[in-house]
């Protein structure tokens, strides 16, 4: 991504890949790892399991937390500060 790109399009670009990434870590790792489960693995085998699905639940809330916040105006962006 280059410097010149608009930070709307960064900022949405970054929106797209933790729900995108998110959802694809809940999805997979929840039906993978946590739904075929067994009831004889031990804490430790437990805990590495839900982790992919808590990681992909922590990304998908950043994705919202960056969805609400604002984006910086850039200057260069605003009519009046345009040079004839």
């Amino acid at each position: 991504m280059s410097k010149s790109s608009s930070p709307y399009v960064r900022r949405l670009l970054w929106i797209v890949a933790c729900f995108v990434g998110g959802f694809a870590l809940l999805c997979v790792s929840g039906w993978a790892l946590v739904v075929n489960g067994s009831t004889q693995d031990s804490a430790m085998v437990t805990v590495l399991r839900w982790l992919p699905v808590a990681t992909g639940a922590i990304t998908v809330a950043a994705g919202f937390f960056l969805l609400s916040l604002p984006v910086p105006e850039d200057p260069e962006d605003l009519e009046g500060s345009k040079n004839p």
